[in-house]
């Protein structure tokens, strides 16, 4: 009978325990980048990557997936400072795969750490410069990709951690590519 009655005051404590708390994860801007003043009156972002949802991909469960800094990428680099055509930016990817990655089971396992999961991260983007028609004046393209592992004991804020950290290095990558994609194939567009 003790031991029940301590077994419903631990259970009872555990239940009304505070949940962990939430992690909180800055956002991933440009800001401190000068911008790209290009001469068009608009600039459009087209997202045509559309994450699927499920299994291998798992862009959606990161704390900032990765489409999120592009659009801020976006927001940040890119002024439209001319009186017509416009500048569209597409997103053409923008995911992060989870692959299982095979532990050994045997006795001398137990008593290490192994790699369990590999993170795959991919993002892409293009930018266009298009006439009052429609009609494509310049246009450049950026990729980025980076990959991490992540061990068997991992814990899920761990796991935030690392979507996290592939979401920026992706976005801190890809700035870099467009950057000097931009000044080398954009400059008759550049104020």
């Amino acid at each position: 009978m003790r031991f029940a009655i301590t077994l419903a005051v631990a259970a009872l404590m555990l239940a009304c325990a505070p949940p962990p708390p939430e992690a909180n994860f800055p956002e991933i801007a440009f800001r401190d980048s000068p911008p790209f003043r290009v001469d068009v009156a608009e600039i459009a972002l087209i997202e045509h990557y559309q994450p699927p949802l499920r299994a291998p991909h798992v862009e959606h469960e990161s704390p900032m997936p990765p489409v999120v800094p592009l659009r801020n990428w976006v927001r940040d680099r890119l002024v439209a400072e001319g009186s017509g055509g416009s500048l569209k930016a597409t997103v053409v990817d923008a995911r992060i795969t989870e692959t299982l990655l095979s532990v050994n089971e045997d006795l001398a396992a137990n008593l290490t750490t192994e790699q369990a999961v590999r993170f795959d991260g991919r993002v892409e983007m293009r930018l266009e410069v298009l006439d009052r028609a429609g009609g494509v004046r310049a246009s450049v393209n950026g990729e980025a990709t980076r990959s991490r592992t992540m061990p068997e004991d991992a814990t899920l804020r761990e796991r935030e951690e690392v979507l996290f950290q592939i979401a920026e290095d992706l976005a801190n990558d890809l700035n870099a590519v467009l950057g000097a994609n931009i000044r080398q194939h954009f400059a008759p567009y550049l104020h």
